[in-house]
């Protein structure tokens, strides 16, 4: 059974499926062929009679409509001698489905499991031993610098948990919860939760007093979001008052439109232009 710690990690990629190939380009420093499409694909890695062999997340680079490379992300948190027949079998299943060549990336936030991982894998077949990259403590980046762009915020969320223990984590979580700020509200608020499932009591606690911060750029777009809401109900309803006090007809399509009107500056022209327009229709078109 999956837990929101073992699956927040990997809502990262089912939210941005590029982050896979960022993962292997970036962190890895692997070579990635050249593609003009990242796709998310079928985690399942075996045909529908067999329901129980399906990887974690899978993504598949296309160029010009074909498959080029898969890449299968695991979050593997601890030591699961089963893993060590299926990892060999996601990875040939999905190749053989997609007809290109599959990389498997097994993520460990812990020590002892990522060098567990990280031994190859005897599959039976001479000079075929397979080898999985892990990714730990040992390798992972500490990304402690903000781009200002947001464009590592899954680099950053997935670190926080891969560092979880280290002793700057804290750093670490003020630099994440910054790369936030530059993102759409829905999706600082999801990576925040993510962050908030996946790690441990420690950080979990850290993460919390910093959201209760002022500064936390977080918190700040919502309050901004908030206010900005708050400001346009105020412009319409001082819209509605003046057409209804002159009397104007105003219909139903109209006073939703009103209503729902989240432009500041657009309920401001409506608003100067009621005072004198002969019509409704006059003001907002």
């Amino acid at each position: 059974m999956t837990t929101h710690i073992h699956d927040n990690p990997l809502k990262l990629c089912r939210s941005k499926p590029q982050f896979a190939v960022e993962l292997v380009r970036d962190i890895l420093d692997l070579p990635i062929p050249e593609h003009d499409r990242v796709l998310p694909y079928s985690e399942s890695a075996t045909d529908i009679e067999v329901r129980d062999l399906n990887a974690d997340n899978v993504v598949v680079c296309h160029k010009d409509g074909e498959a080029r490379l898969g890449i299968i992300v695991e979050v593997q948190r601890g030591k699961d001698e089963d893993k060590r027949y299926s990892w060999p079998a996601y990875q040939a299943n999905i190749r053989h489905r997609i007809q290109a060549p599959v990389l498997l990336i097994v993520v460990c936030p812990r020590p002892a499991v990522a060098k567990w991982a990280s031994e190859p894998i005897d599959t039976g077949q001479p000079g075929s031993d397979f080898q999985m990259l892990v990714l730990g403590s040992a390798n992972y980046p500490k990304l402690t610098e903000p781009s200002g762009t947001g464009d590592l915020a899954e680099q950053m969320v997935l670190g926080t948990l891969v560092h979880e223990h280290a002793d700057d984590i804290e750093h670490l979580l003020i630099a994440a919860t910054a790369e936030l700020a530059p993102l759409p509200v829905e999706t600082a608020r999801r990576y925040t939760q993510y962050m908030l499932g996946q790690l441990s009591e420690h950080p979990r606690a850290i993460l919390e007093a910093l959201m209760q911060q002022e500064t936390y750029p977080y918190q700040s777009k919502l309050l901004a979001e908030t206010e900005a809401k708050g400001k346009a109900v105020g412009e319409s309803n001082a819209l509605l008052i003046v057409l209804e006090s002159r009397g104007l007809l105003i219909t139903e399509d109209q006073r939703r439109r009103i209503e729902g009107c989240q432009d500041l500056n657009e309920l401001n022209s409506w608003l100067k232009l009621a005072a004198t327009a002969p019509s409704v229709k006059a003001i907002i078109g």
